[in-house]
């Protein structure tokens, strides 16, 4: 019998909120599986939000080899085959419960369930668990079946499960939220046949958590996310030609209070990775791809995976499926960026893989945006078009909150960075496919729904 998958993209989740020190939250059903699976605990995304980061993941092919990023959001194109398409021809069957965003990109099959599509801030807590353990209950699913669930939980603003909502669950909302994540992760495991079926949890991307609390301060500027929720509502019924005054009216706003924000945190003795933190804007339009961007989760459970298996190798999200396909015996013989992890999970010795990351455009305003990766010793990016502008390099040896950019004091290894950025670049990239401004016009809107500027 062919083993059944679960994957699962818990949108926005830090890596270091999930495994290590740093996880105050309560996780009892993480902490379980990471000790009857592998957990690969430098694991980085393809870029810093959803849709190029997922895009990745169902290809195994960077970003800028898959036609969807231009200067401009376009889909898939139809050139570049995802591995629902090796599932399918091994007879898989698909299941989801994804955001509607998921389904403007074309990258994803169409699944058995006729309700997968759910609207941005539908919860586990809101009746999303129920629904994705309902599923997994009885046998509903035809068997081989691939079972993709992405939860918006910790997407902002985050609107904290009730019974959650408790200083002894985490300090900030977004610490809180992950305790809660973790209660329904543990509904869900009772679920699963681990015999035959392999469970991943991994992210998107990550993100900055604008809440500091250390022995001097306490510090907490999350979004409140029910007065959010309302501005967003009301904005939406403003009239379409008095959407340009009130976009000018809502930056200049932003900017006043972010400049209030920045003269406030300039006076705290913290951590310039802490202040990074607290001033970040998903708005912002310098862009960067600090490990807060791209560091995420990688988790694998299952009856042929190593248990209680920590693995320190650097690898990537779009490594996952080549490493699912290795254990399951689907042959795969499309040119691929993603390398199988099987040998990192059996312990044998391999060197880190290099890591490219990109930034992801702003839709109504040109940003400054940025591309990189990341070796084992260092952290490298810069401006996307002129590589000698907003040059950053993080000696991540000795500098793991990339707190000192080292980057003019040590231009020998800029430009070998810069040499391997260039070689990946370089390879052949995909024809962009011409989508009409229209299909476009329907990513945008799609993307604004969730807070994307």
């Amino acid at each position: 019998m062919k083993e059944n998958v679960i994957f699962i993209i818990i949108d926005s989740m830090n890596a270091r909120k999930f495994f290590g020190n740093e996880n105050v939250s309560l996780t009892p059903n993480f902490d379980y599986l990471i000790k009857n699976g592998s957990y690969f605990e430098k694991a980085y995304s393809s870029a810093d939000s959803t849709l190029l980061a997922i895009t990745s993941i169902f290809t195994g092919k960077h970003p800028f080899k898959t036609g969807i990023r231009s200067d401009k959001f376009n889909k898939l194109s139809k050139d570049v085959p995802t591995f629902f398409d090796v599932l399918k021809k091994n007879s898989y069957n698909f299941y989801a419960f994804k955001p509607t965003v998921t389904k403007t990109i074309g990258l994803l099959p169409k699944f058995e369930n006729n309700d997968c599509d759910y609207y941005y801030h539908f919860d586990l807590h809101d009746g999303l668990g129920d629904k994705i353990i309902d599923l997994l209950e009885g046998n509903k699913m035809k068997q081989p079946w691939i079972y993709y669930i992405h939860l918006n939980d910790l997407h902002f603003p985050i609107s904290v499960a009730e019974n959650f909502n408790d200083e002894k669950f985490g300090f900030s909302n977004y610490e809180r939220q992950v305790s809660a994540i973790d209660y329904w992760i543990g509904k869900i495991i009772k679920k699963i046949d681990f015999e035959n079926t392999i469970l991943v949890i991994t992210s998107d991307h990550g993100v900055f958590i604008p809440a500091v609390r250390t022995k001097d301060h306490q510090i907490n500027f999350e979004v409140n996310a029910k007065k959010q929720m309302l501005t967003s509502t009301l904005t939406n019924k403003i009239p379409n030609f008095l959407k340009p005054f009130k976009s000018k009216m809502f930056y200049l706003m932003e900017d006043k209070q972010q400049n209030k924000l920045e003269k406030f945190v300039e006076k705290l003795n913290l951590k310039p990775h802490e202040k990074r933190g607290l001033l970040w804007r998903r708005g912002d339009l310098n862009k960067y791809l600090f490990d807060e961007n791209v560091h995420v989760p990688l988790l694998m459970v299952g009856n042929k995976i190593e248990k209680n298996k920590i693995v320190s190798k650097q690898v990537r999200t779009m490594d996952i499926f080549p490493t699912i396909f290795q254990i399951i015996n689907i042959q795969e013989n499309n040119d691929l960026d993603g390398e199988s992890l099987v040998p990192y999970i059996q312990g044998k010795e391999y060197e880190d893989k290099i890591a490219y990351f990109e930034s992801t455009p702003s839709l109504e305003k040109k940003a400054n945006e940025v591309i990189g990766l990341s070796t084992s010793k260092y952290k490298y990016f810069r401006d996307r078009i002129t590589p000698k502008k907003r040059v950053h390099l993080f000696d991540l040896q000795n500098d793991p909150y990339e707190d000192h950019n080292i980057a003019n004091e040590n231009p020998k290894i800029i430009e070998e960075m810069e040499n391997l950025l260039s070689t990946m670049r370089n390879e052949k990239t995909i024809k962009v496919d011409e989508y009409s401004e229209a299909e476009t016009k329907a990513i945008e809107e799609e993307l604004k729904k969730l807070g994307y500027d």
